[in-house]
């Protein structure tokens, strides 16, 4: 029965790569569909063109990278090479560390395979179709602070999550839950004025008409904003965004500097009255309880992996190891998202054409849908996805889509 397992296993993470795979060739095909007309001012003749190699180029590195790291976890999984590093761990006489050295070795084997990946990706791709901002000094240093904050906290939750398992028996699941819970939160409310400012330089939005404007718009809608900053994005990329951090009395607006250079004033604001709709329709409070229930049955689930042996006497252990068994368990998770995604993008993209039209009416329409032109333009946004695609990773509707509904208020 072991062996059946261990091979169910191999099936589940064989059939969950082929899916990604089917829907990325189909999502690559879809690129030469005919453009839809709300759409057509996204890209001129010649930016399309453009648009069409970077996109097959970043397509075609995400395949090698994906490709290469089923192949090897498989092999590593077939011959016995991740159990042969859990049971080199399993002499350490401590349970803790062997679960900390069994995945800082994962995690250590991923980073060194990555970073040639990531590097290419930063300063041949994105330089070549002129994203990149970032210099060699930069980059590295990102990774440096990205390697270290994963070790601290990604080895402190990994460390707790053992020591509640070894100590708290059936309870593993509520104290768990609760101790994720609290960090989350934690992170959440201090996430502008701890962890952003590690990586880009945060400033006061000027006084002047925009935040003016700003200000007014949260006040009429009765919208708390304590601080609206203004990230230097554009020293690592020329894309665009905007956030909304934190939530109650720590609300913060987080605006690209690129940004504010791309749009106008009429644009910028429609872009945060979608945030606000956001807010305003409770969207980020069903996202969080949404993510407490994925989590708690995430946990529940992986304390059952845990207690049932033949999970573990599939791949060959004598005995449950922590790291070992919550590597696995990742592994399993990975189709199980997909379910989970579907029925969550759904509902993410349903509160989108919510946002917008809230933001449509508070502020401008044409405003609104010039604003998605433009962050279609700068982020080099596919204007003809696949819906297999769609269906397995958007969160956002198609920008056609968008417009279209705005259209139809």
């Amino acid at each position: 029965m072991a062996e059946v397992i261990f091979w169910i296993i191999i099936g589940l993470i064989v059939l969950h790569e082929v899916l990604q795979m089917v829907a990325s060739r189909l999502n690559d095909k879809a690129r030469f569909l005919p453009v839809p007309e709300n759409v057509k001012e996204v890209y001129d003749k010649d930016t399309y063109e453009k648009w069409l190699k970077y996109s097959s180029e970043k397509s075609r590195i995400q395949f090698i990278i994906s490709l290469i790291s089923v192949v090897f976890v498989l092999l590593m999984l077939i011959f016995g090479g991740y159990r042969a590093i859990a049971e080199w761990t399993m002499t350490i006489d401590s349970v803790y560390f062997e679960t900390l050295f069994f995945i800082g070795i994962l995690f250590g084997i991923s980073f060194v395979f990555k970073l040639p990946f990531n590097y290419y990706n930063t300063f041949s791709i994105e330089e070549r179709y002129g994203f990149n901002r970032s210099t060699k000094k930069t980059f590295f240093t990102d990774q440096i602070k990205a390697l270290i904050m994963t070790l601290l906290f990604g080895g402190l939750i990994i460390y707790l999550l053992t020591a509640i398992y070894e100590n708290t028996g059936a309870l593993f699941l509520p104290i768990s839950f609760s101790a994720l819970m609290v960090i989350f939160l934690f992170i959440n409310v201090t996430y502008t004025t701890i962890w952003l400012p590690l990586f880009n330089t945060l400033k006061p939005l000027e006084d002047g008409d925009l935040k003016a404007r700003i200000e007014a718009f949260a006040k009429s809608q009765n919208y708390e904003i304590k601080k609206i900053h203004v990230m230097d994005a554009s020293k690592r990329s020329s894309k665009l965004n905007a956030f909304f951090s934190g939530f109650g009395k720590f609300k913060n607006v987080v605006l690209f500097d690129t940004l504010l250079d791309k749009m106008d004033d009429d644009e910028v604001l429609a872009v945060l009255a979608h945030e606000i709709g956001h807010a305003k329709h409770k969207d980020v409070i069903r996202s969080i309880f949404f993510s407490m229930i994925t989590l708690g049955v995430f946990l529940g689930l992986f304390y059952g992996f845990l207690e049932i042996a033949i999970f573990h006497e599939a791949f060959g252990l004598e005995r449950v190891h922590f790291g070992f068994m919550l590597f696995v368990f990742m592994l399993l998770l990975s189709p199980v998202n997909i379910l989970i995604g579907i029925f969550s993008n759904v509902l993410s993209r349903k509160a989108e054409y919510k946002a917008d039209a809230f933001a449509a009416k508070y502020t401008d329409k044409k405003a609104m849908q010039s604003a998605l032109v433009v962050l279609s333009r700068e982020n080099f946004s596919q204007l003809t996805p696949h819906p297999m695609m769609v269906l397995l990773h958007y969160s956002h509707p198609p920008v056609s889509e968008r417009i279209a509904a705005i259209d139809a208020i």
